[in-house]
């Protein structure tokens, strides 16, 4: 067994160090010491100066991404009225282009005078028919009608060898255009369209009639036909043209008759869309409440 121990000479030449708290700070304390303080420090400068720095980098960071989704939110939202805009300009000109297929003001005070004009159109040819006709008639009938006064002779005798075609009457309703609101064109139409009814009476024969209903249809106004009535009116005067044969018989000149002439009558309606007065007029309406 060995003993370590210190002469007084060691003892007097080994260094000291300070010591408080009943802690002798050697060096290796020391270190340590310092160790702990320097990370005190570091922790200190992180709370003090780079936390704060760092909560603000952040901070900052956050409102530029808040507003560059607020500008692309703006983005987004200013297209999102353009396409609105957009689709509101199309939706316009599509009711403008709903709105000119129907009457209008301007188009009802011509109707008259458009369906006279496309009647007398389809007598530009009765010249052309009468002529067509005589050549199918004995020759007595073609000298008659060579004769002044002699289409008349024989009209008087016999009636219109080809019919003219005419407008008897021509009549709006005396209560004017009124708004649909009887469910005739639907329940969702009530309220959405005004109709301007006329009665008409048109004569002529079957091919003029059915020439003057193709017309009609191409006219410029959206106009509906109801109440439709045909009646063949009976107009000859005679019992027709005859011929008596070198045998002495009789031959009916089927191709030499008159005309049979076809009154047609009929309610025409043309819808107009409503102005604003008239949709102003229906607000003031106060709604019907059911009796009790």
């Amino acid at each position: 067994m060995t003993t370590d121990f210190m002469t007084e000479s060691e003892l007097e030449n080994s260094p000291s160090y300070p010591t408080a708290f009943g802690v002798t700070f050697t060096p290796a304390i020391g270190g340590v010491l310092l160790g702990v303080l320097g990370l005190v420090a570091a922790g200190g400068i992180v709370s003090y100066l780079v936390m704060p720095a760092w909560e603000t980098n952040q901070s900052l960071n956050s409102s530029v991404r808040e507003k560059t989704e607020q500008l692309e939110q703006q983005g987004e939202i200013r297209k999102q009225i353009q396409n609105a805009k957009d689709q509101l300009a199309k939706a316009k000109q599509k009711r403008d282009q709903v709105y000119g297929l129907f009457a209008s003001e301007k188009t009802l005070n011509t109707l008259l005078l458009d369906l006279n004009q496309l009647i007398e159109r389809n007598n530009a040819g009765l010249l052309a028919a009468t002529n067509t006709k005589l050549n199918a008639c004995p020759v007595y009938v073609q000298q008659l009608f060579a004769t002044p006064g002699g289409a008349q002779e024989f009209k008087d005798k016999f009636g219109d060898l080809v019919a003219e075609a005419k407008l008897k009457r021509f009549k709006p309703d005396e209560k004017g255009a009124v708004v649909i609101s009887d469910g005739s064109l639907g329940t969702p139409i009530n309220g959405k369209l005004k109709r301007q009814s006329i009665s008409i009476d048109i004569r002529g024969n079957f091919n003029q009639t059915q020439s003057i209903f193709r017309t009609i249809e191409r006219l410029q106004p959206l106009l509906l036909i109801r109440n439709l009535d045909v009646k063949v009116i009976d107009n000859k005067i005679s019992e027709g043209l005859y011929e008596i044969q070198p045998d002495g018989t009789i031959r009916y000149l089927t191709n030499c008759q008159p005309d049979n002439q076809i009154a047609t009558t009929f309610e025409m309606d043309a819808l107009l869309p409503l102005t604003d007065a008239d949709r102003k007029a229906l607000q003031a309406v106060p709604p019907l409440t059911p009796a009790k």
